[in-house]
């Protein structure tokens, strides 16, 4: 070969190889821009949304440009806050109705049977006023029959809703919010007809179909799939540094909700006569919620992220076909627990930290919910045995606690995220939370610890109510651990994440209730504090777990020198003679 042809071909191929790092390199440095823009903006992209709407995409100090797209076609969490205050409300309203409607059919069916059994078949049906106290059904039998027909309606919605809202979640990542939104409520139309259907044929209709009802609410994931979609929307919306800020004012809203909506549905009733008047309305409201999202709530996903989103699940897919046989596939499928997946990553840098903080946040936060959802019951009936509440009193109770839970999520939490958090240095990468979050979850827990053990203590009533209202104020941990959760995953993965999250809360509202009513009924004779104790530990165990989480673990591994000088810096540690990092 000729040794000039031989030369002109080497510096060819040198020159390709220099192109190609040079390639590299960019696409390593765009990785680490898009990382570090991640702090300091939304998530959403200056690019077309839906309807060719251009959404303004700017941080937090620049003002939008003087041509930008009007306020209400832009994707806001203000715009999600008015509709899902109605829903909230709507959730609370149906709540004291829903199991005066349990207890009342169930009530019903009891005492016919008796009287069939008594007549010899020859009897004329009883028909109990549903929606008022009905003293027929005041005694041991029919309290316990109604309670494990609650349980089972529990047990149906937390297990269905288990296994479709990590693929729900993940999918609006794929469609957009807004279409599970109004699938989400679409489901809930169905169930609360379903007990109107029940309520006003129920010389026809056996109670049993009440499981249907529960079964419309698992399929589309319950009122945990629509928190999730309606977090994932918010973190679409907001900055990293403003996020947990964001979900405060959704948990603030559902408090509030729960908080006001019985008291709504107890005036209606009382007017009316009723009860069927409530689940009307609330199915009115869903109507005005699904309205509202189909015409005015624009989409928080660009089209861009989506087909993102879309074609990284397709290479998902391809990857495991290529690696899986049909039984693996199968079972990955019904596989409940297959989505978990996602709290382990298994690409990127500071894996270990990575994983480590989204099992701890994931645990802590299913331990929370549960604990939460689990006690209401326990609580109540405590309440009523050992310090005689009335009806009327527990109502004020739960009211009152729910509005301190109301305040430190609409003051305190913004409050301490407003004037203590620090904004990241310029060119600072991706860092997951940051110590003001450790520190709200860890005052969270120590709240929740501290009221609990009032519950052990008291004695009286004062003393329970004030347990209750110190217990309340760990509402803030709730909001701040799914926020930072976010902070550990890739944006085109926030709905797959919180899916899995409402699995989660869908396994604890089946596991805590189950759980925490099966303790205080063996232990009410002899040492009815001993649910408690059982409390103080698990929260115990979640505060201990809050020390081990690692602030400013960067998502994707990049920049983990510059993750470093923000901790030291945090800590006082970093040297003022030296540049900022990112600054040149």
């Amino acid at each position: 070969m000729d040794p000039q042809a031989e030369g002109s071909r080497g510096r060819l191929l040198q020159q390709n190889q220099d192109e190609g790092e040079d390639q590299k390199d960019r696409r390593r440095e765009s990785e680490d821009i898009d990382a570090i823009e991640s702090q300091s903006k939304p998530l959403l992209t200056p690019v077309q949304t839906h309807d060719s709407i251009d959404v303004y995409e700017g941080t937090e100090e620049e003002e939008p440009p003087k041509d930008s797209v009007k306020w209400w076609k832009r994707p806001s969490i203000l715009m999600l806050l008015p509709p899902f205050i109605l829903y909230a409300i709507a959730l609370g309203a149906a709540a004291v109705p829903r199991v005066n409607l349990v207890l009342t059919l169930v009530c019903q069916d009891y005492l016919n049977r008796k009287e069939r059994e008594v007549n010899n078949g020859d009897f004329t049906p009883i028909k109990l006023v549903i929606g008022v106290d009905n003293p027929e059904c005041e005694i041991p039998e029919i309290g316990a029959k109604a309670a494990t027909f609650t349980l089972y309606m529990n047990i149906i919605t937390g297990i269905l809703s288990a296994m479709t809202s990590p693929r729900l979640g993940q999918y609006s990542d794929r469609i957009g919010r807004r279409k599970l939104l109004i699938f989400g409520s679409l489901g809930a139309c169905l169930s609360d007809a379903t007990l109107i259907l029940c309520l006003k044929y129920s010389d026809h209709l056996s109670y049993w179909w009440l499981l249907l009802a529960s079964t419309f609410e698992g399929m589309v994931g319950a009122f945990t799939l629509i928190l999730a979609v309606v977090h994932s929307y918010a973190s679409d919306c907001t900055t990293f540094a403003k996020r947990s800020s964001a979900f405060s004012l959704f948990h603030g809203c559902l408090f509030f909700g729960i908080a006001v909506g019985p008291a709504i549905g107890g005036f209606v009733i009382e007017k009316t006569n009723d009860i069927a008047v409530v689940f009307c309305g609330v199915i009115a409201i869903h109507g005005l919620f699904i309205s509202y999202i189909l015409f005015f709530l624009p989409e928080s996903l660009s089209k861009e992220k989506m087909k993102l989103a879309k074609e990284k699940f397709a290479e998902e897919r391809r990857k495991s076909a290529d690696s899986s046989t049909w039984l693996s596939s199968f079972m990955k499928i019904v596989n409940v627990f297959e989505p978990l997946n996602v709290l382990w990553p298994k690409e990127g840098g500071n894996l270990t930290k990575l994983r480590a903080n989204m099992v701890l946040l994931a645990a802590i936060d299913f331990i929370m919910f549960g604990v939460g959802f689990g006690s209401i019951t326990v609580i109540l009936l405590y309440s009523k045995v050992e310090f005689h509440w009335t009806t009327k009193f527990a109502s004020y109770y739960t009211s009152f606690v729910n509005a301190s839970r109301v305040i430190g999520l609409f003051v305190i939490l913004p409050t301490l995220t407003k004037f203590f958090r620090r904004k990241p240095p310029p060119g600072t990468p991706a860092g997951g939370c940051d110590y003001l979050d450790t520190l709200i979850i860890r005052g969270a827990l120590t709240t929740e610890v501290l009221g609990t053990l009032f519950f052990v203590a008291a004695r009286d009533t004062p003393l329970f109510m004030a347990g209750g209202i110190v217990a309340s104020f760990g509402g803030l941990g709730s909001p701040t651990i799914q926020s930072s959760l976010t902070k550990h995953s890739p944006s085109e993965k926030t709905g797959q994440l919180l899916g899995v999250i409402a699995l989660l809360h869908s396994l604890a509202r089946v596991i805590g209730p189950t759980v925490f009513n099966g303790i205080y009924s063996k232990t009410a004779k002899t040492y009815p504090q001993a649910v408690f104790i059982v409390l103080v530990a698990l929260f115990m165990v979640a505060w201990l777990g809050a020390w081990f989480i690692t602030p400013h673990v960067a998502v994707d591994g990049v920049g983990d020198e510059a993750v470093e000088r923000l901790f030291a810096e945090e800590r006082g540690e970093l040297d003022e003679s030296e540049p900022l990092v990112g600054r040149n």
